[in-house]
């Protein structure tokens, strides 16, 4: 991140506290390059995040969408919408010319979607799980995700959680125990993710060894990949599968990077970028042009050793932004010339339902603190949760329970607090929890569909 040190303030405004997620400051800065940037300082865990630019999407459908640096006067009307609280920080930094609505695209999912994101497809392969759920005998889980550590080497300005607690960590013996119930119910497979970066929890190797060899659970890692001397050669060996985020900083290009050889022969290496104008403000020239950015991005998904290439919009984005962000980059993948690449088609919308039933099938074990006691370790339904509001924060009203009680949630003792209805209307599962509903309630089924075993099923 460059230093702002030696630029000269134009503009201070004190960000609001909304939901609890700890308020803080934005400022407008002029660098002694003349270049002007918007900087954040969240209170809560000292993030400092630092943007240069911003993108301003042409008129009609088939709007261009250019990449221009801030100006003083975009930046004025940035901070403006900022302070208004009816956009998150992300949508702030798109400005349409001329808004207006835009129909979704009437999209196909494709074979890379299928195999590498959560489609809703690979539920109808486990219908031992499905059956116990429309039956409600708490043995429906398949899959989990856990966020262990809430600290982060990074400061995407794009960060989904930039309000979380970073100073979380969630004890091992609670991880533990909240595996060994969830295996108790049938629990197949587990994700490590963030939260912060998963691999500087200090008992990461420990933890993967165990999931995997005393557990014999499938495990899978999402990393940014800027420290993978931390992990052990035998932890690399564990993963089913690990996919690599490709965010932009200074070094971006030769810090990013795990080694391949260390893993073991079936486990499969993907990279994810996101589409994004709101990167890190850097000391290096970072290209506005898309083509030679992605361009970039390749040569570190080649070191990887990397299968696919998963590029999406910002999901912070608002509906009608997120339309055109991926029209965009349906332009844009015409011309990458990489193969590797797919599109992952995501968008807004609650799902019509008064239940989350995806929770019961892979809840997420966030280090955000639980609410009663203060103590890092709570069971959310998802990761996705901080899409229903601009704070980018894990609000009280998401969370299920403590680690220990998971299994009064299986079982239904424990009821969700929020309805999906009203309170998910950021929901980026919705054709997951509405086929489940229909399962549910009228036994609508697709196993006849896949009688044939899936790639990572078990990774719902």
């Amino acid at each position: 991140m460059i230093t702002t040190k030696t630029s000269i303030e134009l503009r201070k405004e004190i960000l609001p506290n909304n939901q609890g997620a700890g308020g803080g400051t934005v400022s407008i800065l002029q660098m002694p390059s003349g270049k002007i940037v918007i900087k954040r300082f969240v209170h809560r865990n000292k993030v400092v995040n630092v943007v240069d630019r911003y993108e301003l999407i042409g008129e009609g459908d088939a709007a261009e969408i250019q990449t221009l640096p801030l100006t003083r006067e975009v930046a004025d009307r940035i901070v403006d919408t900022i302070l208004s609280g009816r956009k998150s920080w992300s949508a702030c930094f798109v400005i349409e010319a001329n808004p207006k609505q835009h129909e979704e695209i009437n999209w196909v999912k494709s074979e890379s979607e299928h195999k590498f994101t959560s489609t809703g497809i690979k539920f109808w392969r486990h219908q031992e799980a499905m059956e116990s759920y429309r039956d409600s005998t708490g043995r429906s889980i398949i899959s989990t995700h856990i966020s262990p550590e809430g600290a982060c080497n990074l400061k995407c300005p794009y960060c989904s959680v930039t309000y979380r607690d970073t100073h979380s960590r969630i004890a091992l013996p609670r991880i533990q125990k909240y595996v060994t119930d969830l295996k108790s119910r049938g629990l197949k497979a587990v994700i490590l993710t963030g939260g912060g970066e998963p691999t500087i929890y200090p008992h990461f190797n420990q933890l993967v060894q165990w999931l995997k060899h005393e557990q014999g659970l499938s495990v899978a890692l999402i990393t940014n990949g800027t420290l993978s001397k931390r992990v052990e050669p035998e932890t690399w060996k564990c993963f089913s599968w690990v996919r690599v985020s490709i965010n932009i900083f200074d070094g971006w290009e030769e810090k990013i990077g795990i080694d391949p050889t260390l893993l073991s022969p079936d486990c499969v290496v993907g990279c994810s970028t996101v589409y994004s104008v709101e990167h890190e403000a850097t000391n290096e020239e970072v290209p506005l042009d898309r083509l030679e950015l992605f361009a970039k991005i390749s040569k570190v998904a080649d070191r990887c050793g990397a299968k696919y290439i998963r590029v999406l919009p910002n999901c912070l984005l608002e509906q009608n932004q997120l339309i055109l962000e991926h029209k965009s980059i349906q332009k844009i993948a015409e011309k990458l010339g990489d193969t590797r690449y797919f599109q992952q088609y995501k968008v807004h919308g609650a799902p019509d339902s008064d239940v989350c039933h995806q929770s019961y099938f892979r809840p997420y074990l966030s280090e955000e603190p639980y609410h009663e006691d203060g103590e890092p370790g709570t069971v959310y339904p998802c990761d996705s949760v901080v899409l229903n509001n601009s704070q980018a924060f894990f609000a009280k009203q998401y969370q299920l329970c403590k680690p220990e009680n998971v299994l009064e949630f299986m079982d239904q003792k424990i009821q969700q607090q929020f309805n999906p209805r009203e309170a998910c209307k950021g929901c980026v599962f919705t054709g997951n929890v509405n086929q489940l509903k229909e399962w549910k309630e009228s036994g609508k089924s697709r196993f006849s569909e896949f009688p044939s075993p899936l790639v990572h099923e078990e990774f719902v």
